[in-house]
């Protein structure tokens, strides 16, 4: 029996006796990008947050290839965790702006991967080859790199673990527009050389559209409806 790569049932959100949402169930398949539309302040974050295990639901469940990451210890969950990545809106705070960006790219290998120094090096640059970088852009210091320059760091060190899913909360909003088609094109590039799902969070319906397979719409704390774009999955 084939799970879908992600599925979240009834899950709930309160900060005090304020909810923030409730009843929100959605499923994403292998290979497949869904949008989670909302406007600002609707909890699509917060949604995106729970699945990758920075916050806690008050109620529900998150399933990541059929396993309840909810009910997991602390020690089964930091094993899943290389697996569900999360793009976050501002992704500058994902690099350590000490290190010059080669070394931000091969950091979560050298953690998790085992290899060896020169094996170590040769994927650090499939990796930067793979999403575009420059051997003069992987020379700098963060603070020395465009929006977009830092967005593909950012997503060459998510690819280096190999996940299945990627949550992406607002990955183009701070990006001219230009930047914004290629980060986009970068992504679906990814997917479709390797597989992963995505959970595409915006406030911008057009941007879902483009790149969407389909599209959960976020209103008054609940998923009002899910809908299909025209566009077939790679898997």
């Amino acid at each position: 029996m084939s799970f879908p790569v992600l599925a979240v049932n009834e899950l709930a959100m309160k900060f005090g006796t304020s909810e923030v949402f409730k009843n929100v169930s959605f499923s994403v398949a292998p290979g497949e990008t869904l949008g989670l539309f909302g406007k600002s302040g609707s909890g699509k974050t917060t949604i995106g947050r729970c699945i990758v295990g920075l916050e806690k639901p008050t109620g529900g469940e998150i399933r990541v290839k059929g396993k309840d990451i909810l009910s997991m210890s602390k020690k089964e969950f930091r094993k899943l965790r290389p697996k569900v990545q999360m793009v976050f809106q501002h992704p500058e705070t994902s690099l350590d702006p000490r290190m010059k960006a080669f070394e931000n790219l091969i950091e979560p290998l050298k953690l998790h991967s085992g290899l060896k120094k020169d094996a170590l090096l040769k994927r650090g640059e499939k990796l930067a080859e793979l999403t575009g970088l420059l051997p003069e852009h992987l020379a700098r210091y963060p603070s020395h790199l465009s929006g977009g320059e830092i967005q593909r760091i950012v997503l060459a060190r998510i690819m280096a673990l190999s996940p299945d899913f990627i949550v992406a909360d607002e990955p183009t909003s701070m990006l001219d527009v230009s930047v914004q088609a290629q980060i986009l094109r970068l992504m679906q590039k990814l997917q479709k050389e390797t597989g992963v799902s995505y959970l595409l969070i915006s406030h911008d319906i057009e941007v879902l559209r483009k790149v969407c397979h389909r599209i959960a719409y976020l209103k008054n704390g609940t998923i009002t409806s899910i809908e299909n774009i025209n566009r077939g999955i790679n898997t």
